[in-house]
Formats: structure tokens, C-alpha cells, sequence
């Protein structure tokens, strides 16, 4: 599988995790889009992009991805929902794994955050 979920987040609103999920073949050209759900409506996020895995506690959950790129700016539309999408570049190496999080700024969470689900993506 080109996707493949790599453990929970912690929830938020109505106890709610919010799943991020991707879409589109890992190679280069394709088009590729990351989706998240159940999240909280018009709230603040950020995407975690890294090389590897990270596995720690972090904000009453665990930060799955060891950070390499934080992607800040971002919101969930008005049913929790986000969906970013492109073109998987040209020139990275078939096999190596990419390790994706979403945190969403959310009073029903630990700390004031609900997180995805932690998403894998193992490039062709």
C-alpha cells in the first residue's frame, strides 16, 4: 500500500479524532492530496511533514512525525474539514517512507489541541 495509517491522534470536539488520509500514487508526476475530517470547524492547524518517525508525547497526545517541515497558517472549513493537495515531485528516491500530522487548535482536546491520526506514505 502507498498510504498506510502510523497511530492515533488525540481527540477533540464531541470526542472526535480527526482522520487524515491520503490520496493519489506516490511517484513522481501524480497528483496527491492529504484529507482530514472530523476535525473542529474554522479552527487553526498546522501539517507536520518528516523523514521519519518521532513517536513522543506531545500536548496531551503523540507527535508522530519527527519534524522536518511545519506548515503554519492553515484552517479546517466549516464542517472540520481540510484537503491540500499538488503534484509529488520529481527526484526523490523510490522507498523511502514519509510520515504526515495534522494539529488542530481545539479547547475539547488535552491541551487545548486535537490531532490526526499520524499517515505514512512509502513512495514507488
Amino acid at each position: 500500500p502507498t498510504w498506510l495509517l502510523a497511530g492515533p491522534g488525540p481527540a477533540g470536539q464531541a470526542g472526535k479524532t480527526p482522520l487524515l488520509v491520503g490520496g493519489g500514487a506516490i511517484a513522481a508526476g501524480q497528483a496527491v492530496t492529504y484529507t482530514v475530517s472530523d476535525a473542529l470547524p474554522l479552527a487553526s492547524a498546522v501539517w507536520i511533514l518528516a523523514l521519519s518517525p518521532l513517536g513522543a508525547p506531545f500536548k496531551g497526545g503523540t507527535l508522530i512525525p519527527n519534524p522536518n517541515l511545519i506548515l503554519f497558517g492553515l484552517s479546517t472549513d466549516g464542517a472540520g474539514g481540510m484537503t491540500l493537495g499538488g503534484t509529488w515531485p520529481a527526484g526523490i528516491p523510490g522507498g523511502p517512507s514519509l510520515w504526515y500530522q495534522v494539529w488542530i487548535a481545539d479547547p475539547a482536546g488535552p491541551a487545548g489541541f486535537s490531532a490526526s491520526n499520524g499517515l505514512r506514505s512509502i513512495s514507488s
